[in-house]
């Protein structure tokens, strides 16, 4: 059976087990708190976005009609092999903090220069090395161009040691050398950064060109949540021609293109030092699962990588700048 032919009959199988047979987005609901529609679509999200051995294994599961008594321990493998990477906490208490390196930093070879990428361990870069490269390249926030509160945001947020399963990790699986270099970074401001932490937002590839995409929940265009988003999607662009003109001796930026679209730009366009496709293409994937199950979690969930920053009132900046999850696609474009 091929992998398409086991999807199919997954699907059928899981329909049969959950006895849900429509697929809509649940509700967001943290972790410990899911109901059956949650679970059922956090395996349709991983069916249809998530790796092929996955498949097979929820494929083969669900054949043995024991699925029920393996249900939480498939969710928390199928979890940390998806999910877990990108999320800066996860309840077990641990700091989200990235520890600074204990031995001292060579400034000879600090992530400052753009060209450098690390060849060792761990301790060759620290936070701020990589906070000082994400500057240096972005400026401003990829997001919205705003220059308050900006973090280095990392994309792999954690290093992925222990492994649900026999395969290479994430950061193999990348070609990341480690957590601080640049291209494992964007620069986002706090709420930006919240966003995109919370996999609500996520960096595509479109026609080769990188596009942010934020995640829509509801497929109802008659709903109250997708009004928001298209008051929203206003707020933004008003937003980003007010800040347009701050930025025009940078790099010529427009805040809207012909198409319509809201453009990004990076400051520096070279692509060795442009943020990694394939940790940008595995964050999309766990973003698109995320979607499917309704994903949440606590509100302390989030907090700044920036040691040095003030904390924020992330919820109070939101109400100053409201963006709202939707499917509308943002261009993303080097410029010279």
């Amino acid at each position: 059976m091929n992998i398409e032919a086991k999807k199919a009959a997954a699907k059928q199988l899981l329909t049969k087990h959950y006895g849900i047979n429509i697929e809509e987005i649940p509700n967001r609901r943290e972790r410990s708190k899911w109901t059956k529609e949650n679970k059922f679509g956090f395996f349709l999200g991983i069916i249809e976005h998530g790796q092929d051995f996955l498949v097979t294994e929820l494929y083969n599961l669900l054949q043995k009609n024991n699925f029920k008594k393996k249900e939480k321990d498939v969710i928390e493998k199928m979890y940390d092999f998806h999910i877990k990477v990108f999320k800066q906490h996860n309840g077990t208490g641990s700091s989200c903090h990235t520890p600074s390196a204990s031995a001292s930093v060579s400034r000879k070879s600090s992530a400052e220069d753009l060209n450098y990428i690390p060849e060792e361990s761990e301790k060759t870069l620290d936070h701020s090395d990589f906070k000082k490269a994400v500057k240096k390249r972005d400026d401003v926030c990829l997001f919205c161009w705003s220059q308050i509160q900006c973090q280095g945001a990392h994309i792999v947020a954690q290093k992925d040691d222990s492994f649900p399963y026999n395969e290479p990790t994430l950061f193999q699986r990348t070609g990341l050398k480690q957590k601080h270099q640049v291209q494992n970074g964007l620069l986002l401001c706090a709420v930006c950064h919240g966003e995109f932490d919370a996999l609500k937002r996520y960096v595509d590839f479109v026609d080769d060109k990188l596009v942010v995409k934020v995640v829509n929940e509801t497929n109802d265009i008659t709903s109250d949540k997708y009004k928001d988003w298209k008051e929203t999607v206003e707020d933004l662009e008003v937003i980003r021609i007010a800040r347009e003109k701050r930025w025009t001796h940078i790099d010529k930026r427009k805040a809207v293109e012909i198409n319509g679209e809201m453009a990004l730009y990076f400051v520096q366009n070279d692509p060795t030092k442009l943020p990694n496709r394939n940790a940008l293409e595995f964050h999309k994937t766990a973003c698109l699962i995320w979607r499917m199950a309704g994903g949440a979690e606590p509100d302390e969930e989030y907090c700044s990588d920036d040691d040095d920053l003030v904390p924020v009132d992330t919820a109070a900046l939101k109400r100053r700048f409201k963006l709202q999850d939707s499917d509308e696609t943002i261009n993303l474009v080097a410029i010279n």
